[in-house]
This record gives C-alpha cells, structure tokens and sequence, in this order.
C-alpha cells in the first residue's frame, strides 16, 4: 500500500505521492556499523519535509561527487509516480519536499564525507534549485541551476564548517541552509544545520581508572629477581570507537598486546594489558622505555606512548627473568 502526505500550502490541500521519494531515502540509509558513530556518520538522509515545517535528519552522502544527481525515474509529467499512488494527484506546479533539519556531523583526524541532503519534486513540473548558500562556514557543493524533474529527487552535498584548532570532542555549531528554486508561491526555503565533533580520545590509566600523569613503574611484590606483571589500562574518553594495535615493546621490556587484528575500544571504555621486566635478551636489570601503540579512527589526539620504568633492586643476585605473553 503506498502512503499518500496530505500537506497544506498557501490555503490550499494538495495529495501528492512520496512513492519515488521513499524508494530513494531506503537506497541512501545504512545501519550503524557499532563504532558509537551517530547514523549522521555513516548514512541517513532522513524524513521528507518541506516548506510548511515537515522535517527530518539528513546523512552522510554515499559517495563524493554525486552533487547533482538525481534519483529515481524522474518522469516530465509524474504520470508513473501517480500511476503507484492510485487515485492520487500531484501538486499543479514544482514542489520541494526536503528535511527542515541536517545532522553535518564530523570527526577528528580523519576525512569526513560531506552531509546528502535529500530534495524531492512532489510537483507536476520540473522544479528548478537555483540558488543554495550556507551560513557560518557550511558549504554546498551543488551543480546549479539544478532541475528536478516530477516525481525524482536530487542531492546537494553539505559540508560543515572547519573545526577550530581549540575544539574539544562534542563541541557542537549551528548554521543555516538557503535554497531559492521556481515555485511561484514560496520560493525560499531555510534548513537548520547542526554538527557534533566526533572523536577518540586515547588516554593510559591503572587498573584504578586514574589517569597516568608520569612513567608506569614496574614492582616487586612476589620476587626479588623478576619485576612483577603490572596491569594499565588503554582507555577511550572520547565519544567515537577506534581500534588498537601494540604495543612494541622495547628490548628489556614485553607482556601483552591487543590481538594481531586490534581491537575496538568504544566511547568510555578500556581494555586492560598487563607489561612486566625482561632481562633474557640485553641482561638489564633496571631501566626505562616507551611501550608504542597504533590507532586506527579518528582520533581528537595524538596517539601517546607509555613510558614504564623499571627500578633497581638491591636484593636481586642475577638477572634471570624472562617475561611471557
């Protein structure tokens, strides 16, 4: 059965078809992929809206380069679209159909696709986009004039504006979205923008959730020849997932390491690994390095190395320790 929107313009109630429109949102959506990222990051371009104050979100454009474009079959008179709908008619001239609001979500340290917002000509003529500009900063990358024929649907590509160097993760920013097209009775038509900063945030802990501010010490609580196993912690404090591979460890330094794969962190999450002394390959008894890690995502900072010491023990006769995986 397809759904028939009763809308109202200038007094007058016109019943048009949104069976094109539909086909072409369930073509632009994708799911989550479970990273924490907001369906803004990966694809959603949202509930139809229009001048009158029906509104939605939009999503991330599929694939750059698609400004211009438009979807479905776009018949001249909307004959086919009406067809589906049954007994349905379409508005006697152009009519925008489009979100009142537009996610533009971005995400540190990574490039981040510009925003599909989705307009659709629920009208009987071609509906001509001739103008589009942002405010503060937001850009649209469109082919203009743009036409759209009845029953079809076009894309402009909206970028946010760029992030300041001072931005944390989950500073927010606003703007606005002005198109002009040919409809005779409103003819301008304003899009809320809204972006978020998406990020993780890499930080080292102990097993007690504190932040490490110096060096991660190694101990020697059950012998007096080997340091022992010291646990940390790699934690995410930021609001989007990243992957972890590591750490190298240096000569006189080993213990566990995220899996050859890495492993996903997710936003206020931590896995905990453990680093302990190893004296088999170069004899040392005591010193310092720096355990390296990889992230992979988008990252708010640079990723840091965790620099563990290993203290000297005056009780220890030899050096024989030798750390396991």
């Amino acid at each position: 059965m397809v759904g028939i929107t009763l809308l109202m313009s200038k007094a007058r109630w016109l019943v048009f078809p949104l069976l094109t429109f539909g086909l072409v949102a369930a073509s632009l959506s994708a799911c989550s992929n479970g990273d924490g990222r907001p369906s803004s990051l990966v694809s959603s371009p949202g509930d139809p809206g229009h001048g009158d104050g029906f509104g939605g979100h939009g999503g991330t454009s599929p694939a750059p380069g698609s400004a211009g474009q438009t979807q479905g079959d776009g018949g001249s008179d909307g004959e086919d679209a009406a067809g589906a709908a049954g007994e349905a008619n379409t508005s006697p001239g152009p009519l925008a159909i489009f979100p009142k609001q537009l996610q533009v979500d971005v995400g540190c340290g990574a490039s981040t696709s510009s925003t599909a917002l989705l307009i659709h000509n629920g009208g009987s003529l071609p509906l001509v986009i001739t103008s589009a500009k942002g405010s503060a900063g937001y850009k649209v990358d469109a082919e203009l004039p743009l036409q759209i024929p009845p029953a079809a649907s076009a894309i402009l590509n909206v970028s946010a504006a760029a992030r300041p160097a001072t931005a944390s993760v989950g500073d927010t920013s606003t703007g606005t979205l002005i198109f002009e097209t040919n409809e005779a009775d409103s003819p301008s038509h304003e899009i809320q923008l809204d972006t978020t900063l998406f990020g993780g945030l890499l930080e080292f802990t102990n097993v007690n959730d504190e932040p490490l501010k110096g060096a991660l010490p190694l101990t020697y609580l059950s012998s007096d020849a080997c340091p022992d196993r010291v646990r940390y912690r790699v934690h995410n404090s930021g609001n989007l997932a990243f992957t972890l591979f590591g750490p190298t460890f240096p000569a006189h330094l080993g213990g566990t390491t995220a899996p050859v794969s890495g492993q996903d962190v997710a936003p206020d999450s931590y896995i905990e690994l453990e680093v302990t002394g190893n004296s088999s390959t170069d004899g040392a008894c005591s010193g310092s390095g720096e355990l390296s890690f990889v992230a992979q995502g988008s990252l708010c900072n640079a990723v840091p190395k965790l620099r563990v010491t290993w203290p000297a023990n005056v009780a220890t006769s030899g050096c024989s320790c030798v750390a396991s995986d």
